[in-house]
């Protein structure tokens, strides 16, 4: 049997595993990246092993670098383990930031509550005493080594292990949250939103249904049961999973327009979470509106050359230097890895504002990536970061679902752009994006940038504004009376896709 050294975070640890073994495998309890769920797609679950291990496949000498090559480097989602090796697990560089902010607003609760935010990238949980927040943690979703996106971990056709991380990790974030301020059989009320995927891996449904025509989910919740049956710990509590709109319009965007109170004022109000999935409502004379739109992960750095998550040593800002050249900021300000999703929009409009790339995306003058892998691109000042011509296509496809989406839910009220009175921005992404950039690229209609409101993790505080009956009610009345909007079948959309593609936003 061979035997497998692991290094990882300054520690050492040994395997004994069977012949013919994944390297992923082995990388996955480690939270190594892999946004294609193990496609050989994305190149992003790079690591440096030596020893005895299969040949290289086609897919590592197509993604990986002659350098990288000769660096050891492989992909642990086509290497195997043949014989005795030794594996480098890269640093993380630090925690990835979780949003745990948002306009609390307060729940009519008695007792300790627990309020648990879903998300496909990152988990957060808020501990509450008498419906308010006294504690917030965050953590990386620990699913991600099985894709990026909900219909990537949904096609790794193993609903069951998905379900036993998300609940494990779920008991342990709120264990965590409550510290020693309180005991599990201390909690009377559980809330745990997300989107419709992430409650069913949750609950143990298998949301295969969801990722094929007609898409048509096990459930679409708003149940209550004991939550002794998922999280054994918590015996005296009851488990609360708000309703969903939809297959693609989950519970976490009901949270976000509880949060918004959008439905208790007379405006025309938008409201947007925009990432992978791009969902988004619109309140408008007593109506509510909801849509989806799949924008892919481009915008959260997953398919992009250099990108990452928002962690220490992302690039956050660029901004043009008095010189031409690219001025740039990293979370942390510490020496730069790569791109987060906001830096990466900044990088674009700066581009474009600065004629070094047209109205088309297409670059103007690129230079050569320093990676030997002959792609066009540009430099990011001297970060040893850069932007692939490849990387711009796919932010152009994902904006113009986004604005494309927009449109189309507000011709569906007969409205422009400029009739909005307010656009409400949640989720990690919309939370930390500039709108002048985000403006600039047409990710949103340029109208719209000085009426953005952030909410930050409108799901989170909306989910603990849940453990009040009251809010359950209204809840359960917004997902009875959303008129839901469906782009794919949307003349509209279409239209305004092909439209939206252009960087031209005037």
């Amino acid at each position: 049997m061979p035997k497998v050294e692991i290094h990882a975070g300054g520690g050492k640890k040994v395997l004994t595993v069977s012949e013919k073994t994944p390297l992923s495998v082995i990388t996955a309890p480690y939270g190594l990246p892999m946004p294609c769920g193990g496609n050989h797609t994305c190149g992003k679950c790079r690591v440096r092993a030596i020893g005895q291990l299969s040949p290289l496949s086609e897919e590592e000498k197509r993604l990986l670098t002659p350098q990288e090559l000769a660096d050891g480097l492989r992909l642990a989602c086509s290497a195997e383990i043949t014989g005795d090796c030794t594996v480098f697990l890269p640093e993380s560089g630090g925690a990835e930031q979780v949003l745990l902010s948002g306009a609390f607003q307060g729940a009519e609760a008695s007792g300790w509550g627990l309020a648990v935010d879903i998300g496909t990238t990152t988990l957060a949980a808020y501990a509450c005493r008498d419906g308010e927040v006294v504690a917030s943690a965050g953590q990386r979703n620990c699913q991600s080594p099985y894709g990026a996106d909900v219909i990537t971990r949904i096609g790794a056709n193993q609903p069951e292990l998905l379900h036993q991380l998300i609940t494990k990790q779920v008991s342990e974030l709120c264990q965590k949250v409550l510290g020693d301020a309180a005991a599990p059989k201390d909690v009377c009320r559980i809330v745990v939103t997300g989107n419709t995927t992430m409650l069913h891996f949750f609950r143990g449904y298998d949301p295969a249904p969801i990722a094929a025509a007609p898409f048509t989910p096990h459930s679409l919740f708003g149940e209550t049961l004991p939550a002794s049956q998922l999280l054994p710990a918590y015996e005296n509590a009851e488990l609360y999973l708000p309703p969903c709109i939809s297959a693609y319009v989950g519970a976490d965007m009901v949270c976000a327009i509880l949060s918004s109170r959008m439905g208790e004022k007379e405006e025309t109000a938008l409201l947007a979470d925009i990432g992978t999935n791009g969902e988004m409502a619109l309140w408008h004379k007593g109506e509510l509106y909801a849509c989806s739109t799949a924008a892919g992960p481009a915008l959260e750095g997953a398919c992009i050359h250099m990108g990452m998550e928002a962690a220490p040593g992302a690039i956050d800002r660029v901004t043009p230097g008095a010189d031409g050249e690219l001025c740039w900021h990293t979370i942390g300000e510490v020496p730069a890895k790569g791109l987060c999703g906001s830096g990466l929009i900044s990088l674009i409009n700066c581009l474009l504002q600065t004629g070094r790339m047209d109205e088309t995306g297409a670059l103007c003058d690129p230079e050569e990536a320093p990676d030997g892998s002959g792609e066009d691109c540009v430099l990011v000042g001297d970060s040893g970061v850069f932007l692939t011509q490849k990387d711009i296509r796919q932010v152009q496809l994902a904006k113009a679902a986004i604005c494309a989406g927009i449109h189309t839910m507000l011709e569906a009220c007969r409205l422009s752009p400029e009739q909005v009175d307010t656009f409400y921005l949640c989720g990690g992404f919309g939370s930390y994006l500039e709108p002048e950039s985000a403006a600039g690229i047409g990710l949103f209609p340029a109208s719209l940038k000085d009426k953005v409101r952030v909410l930050g993790n409108a799901a989170g505080s909306g989910a603990a504004m849940l453990l009040s009956d009251k809010y359950r009610k209204t809840a359960r009345k917004l997902c009875d009376q959303a008129n839901l909007i469906e782009l794919s079948a949307s003349p509209v959309f279409m239209e305004e896709y092909v439209e939206q593609m252009s960087f031209e936003t005037e």
